[in-house]
């Protein structure tokens, strides 16, 4: 681990990223962090990383430094602005997601060299690539690396699970469904887009015997605009919710592995007397004591998630009424009513398969605020403290490596 100024100059580090990068005390404190850059690192990963740093953001990447001696050496490096400057902490990246990324690494620096891609460029690059590797943006890529990699981590030491970051991952998947079904929402809405009109224009042939039709064909138009309002509402908490989880589990996972690097390193010795690991967790510990806050912001999104989906319920509720005196006062009309029973049908159809897709809803959001209560339960505590949700998980046996000695 290690912390920089707000330009990247390193103010402290722990004796292993000395030993890793193979610099002497002298050489490392004071000196740009670019030091152990390697150049076979995309300018675009790093550009992110500042990105998101200077606007008060965590991000986490895989990163190839350099050693002194010319030796590469693989890290997933976290960093988080902390009061004047930035901190990072980092592991030996041992996942599956390491080496897709490391191969799109590899795809990202050679456009870099044939095309002359700015950092920005390469940046947005990145970003595609991060969807063509199956996530949403680069905010729900970096969540899932870092639950991964401390997952493999956990395994190789022979810990269990962390339930938290397990328990994210799962609300997470189910937002995700409720997502699925706000999306299946808004295109049953696009199928009738014009039914209402086509109402009123098939009810204006019978004249004034039909003008309840065409009041109640307004009625529908209005009621449905309120669904769709409704939902986009419920889509703008959905996406609210989404950033929230990535971002939370992120600094979690990140917040965790500070202060094991702390409790580890402020007993070590042999530091220069620059460094104090005490004075270290005086600047840290701020920044890692918010989760309880956040719990409560998650818990409250799921809330408003369940209240909205009542809203929507009631409204389609109000189509059911609607229909009903639509086909009553169609079956009054003398003459040829049939395209009005035929549109009646597919409000119908349209009705059913809302109803369908709110009541899932309605079970899916029930189901992620059951899912925050619990976790919220254990936000405030560390990795081993934490309680599973289901008591299924179980201690895993200790990997042993090629030469006999259990994986650090």
């Amino acid at each position: 681990m290690s912390r920089t100024d707000d330009r990247g100059v390193i103010q402290s580090a722990n004796s292993t990223f000395q030993r890793l990068a193979g610099f002497e005390w002298n050489e490392l404190l004071g000196a740009p962090h670019k030091i152990i850059r390697h150049p076979d690192m995309p300018k675009g990963v790093f550009h992110l990383f500042w990105e998101r740093l200077k606007s008060g953001k965590p991000i986490g990447a895989y990163v190839k430094n350099k050693a002194k001696d010319g030796r590469f050496y693989w890290v997933f490096a976290i960093a988080m602005p902390v009061h004047g400057g930035y901190v990072s902490v980092r592991l030996k990246p041992t996942s599956d997601c390491f080496a897709k990324v490391r191969q799109a690494y590899g795809v990202l620096l050679e456009a870099e060299k044939k095309e002359n891609l700015t950092p920005a460029q390469s940046a947005d690059r990145l970003h595609k690539m991060v969807r063509d590797l199956g996530y949403d943006c680069y905010r729900e890529a970096m969540a899932t690396w870092i639950r991964s990699e401390i997952a493999s981590r956990r395994e190789e030491l022979g810990r269990r699970p962390d339930p938290v970051l397990t328990g994210l991952k799962s609300l997470r998947d189910c937002v995700r469904r409720i997502g699925k079904e706000l999306s299946d929402v808004e295109t049953t809405f696009d199928s009738i887009r014009g039914t209402p009109t086509n109402l009123r224009i098939q009810a204006s042939r019978f004249g004034e015997v039909a003008v309840t039709i065409q009041i109640i064909s307004q009625n529908y138009d209005m009621l449905t605009r309120d669904i769709e309002v409704a939902n986009r509402i419920m889509g703008e908490i959905y996406n609210r919710l989404l950033e929230v989880i990535d971002e939370d589990s992120f600094g979690l996972a990140a917040v965790s592995l500070l202060n094991e690097a702390f409790s580890r390193f402020e007993r070590e010795e042999g530091l220069p007397s620059q460094v104090s690991m005490r004075e270290e967790v005086k600047i840290i510990r701020p920044h890692t004591e918010n989760f309880r806050a956040s719990a409560d912001i998650m818990s409250k999104r799921t809330e408003e998630l369940v209240v909205q989906v009542r809203q929507l319920q009631r409204i389609v509720s109000g189509l059911a009424v609607s229909r009903v005196m639509c086909r009553i006062e169609a079956a009054g009309l003398s003459g040829d009513a049939g395209g009005i029973a035929d549109i009646v049908q597919r409000l119908l159809t349209f009705q059913t398969k809302v109803m369908e897709c709110i009541e899932q809803i309605d079970k899916e959001c029930r189901e992620a605020h059951g899912m925050m209560t619990a976790l919220a339960v254990n936000f405030a505590k560390t990795p081993d403290e934490r309680v599973p949700q289901n008591g299924s998980e179980r201690r895993a046996a200790p990997r042993v490596g090629r030469a006999g000695r259990t994986a650090a």
